[in-house]
């Protein structure tokens, strides 16, 4: 019997509508491939972004194959306290082999027959394997939490980094077709974040291939997220603007070198996890923390230690009760134009640790104070605009399948136990 393999492609947020325009008009024969495959409706128990319909979350469930309300894991980096195994972990006590790649809010949990794992950025007390592969994620790592706050001394050394993997384990030949492709996209669009993370995705697919020929698991996961990056802040409701020509052009890439690699009956599945609409004209802002350290020291508030999420979300740990109430209180009453600013929730797990985000998603005025404790600060000294959201959470989505048959509407949740049973 021939050896089972199937690729799950983790394209997060895509939105079906905006690929088929872009695939026609740019020509993108890869997405059009991919979007004439066998297709399914899926579709979330979430309904609220901010609260359950998030990636974080989303992605969790289709994992575990449970929904929220079971899996609890609410945050970013949370998956520490996740009590059901995922995907890889189940296939490895049956004997199956794994490879796991960027995958968002994932943990290996020395999982049997996992061949090589890649942790997203956020989650930050866990390590890739093989251990030479933390080279390669250190810089986006130090870079996803602080691109508002870098210091060139730390950023430095995680360059070196990078660059050193890149030449000695991966070979920078085997990638000279996405550095050329990376130097002509720089020069159109000129140096930006959404650049920065279409890039990344870029090159790490075509590590993620190389790590995939080496070793031939049984699953394949690799997870993008640069389309939905894209999507929350560059969508236009009347054109395609030239940043999101530019992310799409490379997932269309991206693809076509995963597609390569193929094997003739190899399977595939290519999904979103949750959808996003456009709501391009509409009045949501994001704001994010310059540097949540400092802010926090402005307040004198005593922590321990804190790790910064995707948007404007962080995690604090405390030494005692004493300086995490203090923090509970000062937080949960800062207030902006007579509204609450942050949401601040204590850990289900930790006795000493919080979570706080901001709360706040209307225009803000670029003189204007928020108050903690009857002081006034100044809004834009602490935070940062970073986008007039075009793109928000909905939770209908979609996979496209090649040698994998799905149901035609199913929970996304469920294509998990539809994996499982391939394999079985």
């Amino acid at each position: 019997m021939s050896k089972k393999r199937l690729i799950l492609v983790e394209l997060n947020e895509f939105n079906e509508g905006l690929l088929k325009k872009a695939s026609n008009d740019l020509n993108l024969r890869n997405i059009k491939k991919f979007l004439n495959m066998q297709n399914s409706e899926t579709i979330s128990l979430d309904n609220r972004e901010h609260f359950g319909l998030d990636p974080w979350v989303q992605w969790v469930s289709i994992h575990t194959g449970y929904p929220h309300e079971i899996h609890k894991i609410d945050h970013l980096a949370d998956v520490k306290n996740l009590k059901y195994p995922q995907i890889w972990e189940t296939l490895g006590e049956k004997g199956f082999s794994s490879g796991v790649w960027g995958a968002m809010n994932s943990s290996r949990n020395n999982a049997k027959g996992c061949c090589f794992f890649l942790p997203d950025p956020w989650t930050y007390y866990e390590n890739a394997l093989p251990e030479k592969i933390n080279d390669f994620l250190a810089l986006p790592r130090y870079f996803s939490k602080n691109y508002l706050s870098l210091s060139f001394f730390k950023v430095l050394p995680k360059i070196f980094k990078m660059l050193r993997f890149l030449l000695l384990e991966i070979n920078l030949f085997y990638l000279y077709k996405e550095i050329s492709y990376s130097f002509i996209s720089l020069l159109r669009t000129g140096l930006n974040d959404n650049l920065l993370f279409s890039l990344f995705d870029l090159i790490s697919a075509k590590v993620f291939v190389k790590y995939k020929k080496k070793f031939d698991p049984n699953l394949s996961i690799i997870f993008l997220n640069c389309l939905a990056h894209a999507q929350h802040k560059e969508w236009s409701k009347n054109n395609i603007s030239r940043d999101m020509k530019m992310t799409i052009k490379t997932v269309d890439r991206i693809l076509g070198i995963i597609f390569e690699e193929l094997e003739e009956k190899e399977s595939l599945i290519v999904l979103n996890g949750l959808g996003q609409k456009n709501v391009d004209g509409t009045n949501y802002f994001i704001y994010r923390q310059n540097n949540p350290k400092v802010f926090l020291e402005t307040l004198e508030i005593k922590f321990s230690d804190l790790e910064q999420c995707m948007t404007n979300e962080s995690h604090v740990t405390f030494d005692n009760d004493s300086d995490m109430q203090k923090a509970i209180s000062l937080l949960k009453n800062a207030s902006i134009n007579g509204e609450k600013l942050f949401l601040v929730e204590k850990d289900n797990e930790s006795a000493k640790k919080i979570f706080f985000q901001m709360n706040f998603f209307k225009s803000i005025d670029k003189e204007a104070n928020f108050l903690i404790d009857k002081k006034e600060y100044k809004f834009f000294k602490y935070f940062t605009l970073l986008s007039r959201r075009t793109g928000v959470h909905t939770p209908n989505g979609k996979a496209f399948c090649e040698n994998f048959k799905l149901k035609s509407f199913l929970y996304n949740h469920e294509i998990n136990n539809a994996i499982l049973n391939y394999f079985s």
